[in-house]
């Protein structure tokens, strides 16, 4: 069940790319970064200031990208990076590559997350950031 989304555009940067032109595959890895902290940011949750504030962090547990047509330097890619579990113990997150205007799919992928606090133990992050917490819930539910 896919819960709440979102997109950022990117625009692939010639030092992000080999010599064939192409977009090298570690920079999608990135670009799931980037489209997560845009998910968060139109949450209205402050990543940065969790952590300052209560040493909770997300690292990822899980990523895997599956290419199915090359993307080359100077295109605008959508990234359409969509929550598909949150408990608050662990998120999932799904994200299509598209060429803009195109609606094409490129590249799918996947990142599962887990929140830690900061001696690395498991933690749920509504015992440890309850207004987080609440932020990413009633963000995703309200755009189930």
């Amino acid at each position: 069940m896919q819960i709440s989304r979102s997109c950022i555009i990117h625009q692939v940067q010639y030092y992000e790319t080999d010599s064939m032109r192409i977009a090298h595959h570690s920079n999608y890895v990135k670009w799931m970064e980037e489209a997560r902290q845009g998910f968060f940011k139109q949450a209205g949750f402050d990543w940065k200031r969790m952590e300052e504030m209560t040493g909770i962090m997300i690292p990822v547990l899980f990523q895997s990208v599956e290419y199915k047509q090359m993307i080359k330097f100077d295109e605008n890619v959508n990234i359409i990076c969509t929550c598909n579990k949150f408990n608050g113990v662990k998120m999932e997150f799904t994200y299509d590559f598209c060429i803009a205007g195109s609606g094409k799919i490129r590249a799918v992928g996947i990142t599962k997350h887990g929140f830690i606090d900061s001696a690395y133990k498991p933690i749920a992050l509504q015992e440890g950031y309850f207004e987080g917490y609440e932020q990413l819930r009633k963000f995703i539910t309200s755009r189930a």
